[in-house]
């Protein structure tokens, strides 16, 4: 047998990997693994199973022969249907060749990005926002620079803001609406003004719109609405509003000259989605959305529940309007976020992700997620509240 090398002969990782942010969001899951009844409030991730004439659909597919490689963009129905479901909610008719279909809308997220973006060139990514897009941007050699979602405007962003932080090596404006960690939703005029910054200073708007159908208080207003398709990709897929998350089944919107150049970027990344998730796509896309509904009403009956035990304590700073999250502040209890998360799951059985991972701004927040039963959902965020406020009561 050959002999082991040592590590000096071991070849290292690239610098670009190593150097990659890591998510502490998957810190805390790391260390909330194997722990004994662990109350989960970090997992993004919907609890219902995706529905059943969905995965009977996946079932019919897979006896049909829907088991080998498709065309790199995804399959013609598939895209048919996404950009029929596009044309409908924006007014703005979208052709069948804009759309790419993806490896869940990470893939779509990366494909935008990696379509536009040199290295050395900059993206406009908010702050708090999910990690994923500043480690994009970082694995493309590209600089992120943040631009604020200030709690007290209710993590809306301020456009002029975003339009001083232009330069000659800004490509693009990301944003994310409903929002992750936020929970905010953009109100119309807010993405009306965005669409007319990127018109007008030449930059593409990369609109995150996962949580498009989970939407509370407010309607949902997506970028492609404002007629700007020369200048906007638009993200969203099937994890969240179906349930979907393991099937990894996304799609990514395309202004038309550059849809080619997307849709080549996928041989390397992935060659092409799973063709059995998108003929059951094709499913969830074409039937009844009465499981839409009912996952969007579970998610407002436990939003309601995050208002009813933190809405008066001055820790809620927003009632979130989308999506399943809300920020809690944290900073009376003098901790970092990390710290603060890390003391939870050990002394309370609690699982939160701290809000630095989000971004500088946000080290005085934790991140829940009210993707679990209502009865553990009650008992998780109590247990964190007061946690929090034991903290006024000590020496």
């Amino acid at each position: 047998m050959p002999e082991a090398k040592s590590s000096a002969e071991v070849r290292t990782a690239s610098a670009r990997a190593r150097s990659m942010p890591r998510s502490a969001i998957r810190e805390i899951m790391a260390l909330a693994a194997g722990r004994p009844e662990v109350i989960h409030l970090e997992v993004g991730e919907p609890d219902a199973s995706t529905p059943e004439h969905i995965i009977e659909g996946a079932y019919a597919a897979a006896r049909a022969g829907w088991t080998k490689y498709g065309p790199n963009a995804g399959l013609p129905p598939l895209r048919k249907l996404i950009a029929g479901h596009a044309s409908a909610r924006w007014g703005v008719p979208v052709a069948s060749d804009q759309v790419v279909v993806t490896t869940g809308a990470i893939g779509a997220l990366y494909t935008a990005i990696a379509t536009v973006v040199d290295a050395g060139d900059e993206i406009l990514i908010p702050d708090p926002g999910w990690p994923n897009y500043e480690s994009i941007a970082h694995l493309l050699n590209a600089k992120a620079v943040r631009f604020d979602l200030p709690p007290e405007n209710g993590f809306l962003p301020d456009p002029d803001d975003i339009a001083s932080k232009i330069t000659a090596k800004t490509k693009a404006i990301l944003f994310n609406t409903p929002g992750n960690p936020t929970g905010a939703v953009f109100p119309r005029e807010t993405v009306a003004r965005l669409a007319d910054i990127a018109r007008s200073r030449g930059v593409y708007l990369i609109s995150d719109e996962i949580y498009e159908d989970i939407v509370f208080d407010r309607q949902h207003v997506s970028a492609g609405s404002f007629g700007i398709g020369d200048r906007a990709f638009v993200i969203s897929g099937f994890s969240k509003t179906y349930a979907m998350t393991g099937w990894r089944l996304g799609w990514l919107i395309c202004p038309p000259e550059l849809a080619s150049v997307a849709t080549g970027l996928q041989e390397p990344l992935t060659s092409c989605a799973s063709t059995i998730a998108q003929k059951a796509g094709e499913v969830a896309l074409s039937g009844p959305p009465d499981c839409i509904t009912r996952f969007r009403d579970t998610y407002q009956r436990r939003r309601d529940i995050l208002v009813d035990i933190f809405g008066n304590t001055g820790m809620l700073p927003m009632a979130p309007a989308g999506a399943f999250y809300a920020l809690l502040d944290i900073s009376r209890t003098g901790l970092k976020s990390l710290d603060f998360a890390k003391r939870l799951l050990i002394e309370h059985n609690v699982a939160c992700v701290p809000g630095i991972t989000f971004g500088p701004s946000c080290d005085r927040f934790v991140r829940v997620a009210f993707t679990i039963g209502d009865d553990p959902l009650r008992e998780g965020l109590q247990r964190l509240r007061n946690f929090i406020e034991s903290f006024a009561r000590r020496p």
